[in-house]
């Protein structure tokens, strides 16, 4: 059996690996390899990116929290995130859904607060004290939670 790039995740596919990261500035990610992906059937690729920043608008983990946030790219290399379901520390983490239509994902970043630290996406750093980050890159976005 044979499949066209049509029928994987309609067209929308990470080819390699982008090396996700903590970003060299305080709060921010990086991608460390560049990326080949494809945006609606067509190739692109995206540049190795330090200091690249969560989207607005996601909410704060308290502590003994975690949540994955999609790391996702456009046609035109516009990186943005999107937040998955909190949940309690040490739960498997529901995989988040697209920002928009019409981006590729680039992989995963789950955070985890220990029971006396909260994080705030954007204005907490991925290596502050308490905080536990784990990087994931994907082709397509996992079937089940992580």
């Amino acid at each position: 059996m044979s499949y066209n790039i049509g029928q994987i995740n309609s067209g929308y596919v990470s080819l390699s690996a982008a090396g996700l990261a903590e970003g060299t500035n305080a709060n921010t990610f990086k991608t460390a390899n560049t990326l080949t992906y494809t945006s609606n059937g067509v190739f692109k690729a995206k540049s190795a990116t330090d200091n690249l920043a969560f989207s607005s608008g996601q909410a704060a983990l308290a502590a003994s929290q975690a949540c994955l946030f999609g790391v996702w790219v456009d046609s035109a290399g516009t990186v943005t995130t999107s937040q998955g379901p909190i949940v309690a520390a040490g739960d498997p983490c529901p995989v988040p859904g697209a920002p928009a239509a019409g981006v590729t994902l680039v992989g995963l970043i789950k955070v985890t607060t220990n029971a006396s630290t909260t994080f705030t996406p954007g204005s907490t750093d991925l290596g502050a004290a308490g905080v536990t980050d784990a990087y994931y890159d994907c082709m397509v976005m996992p079937g089940s939670a992580q």
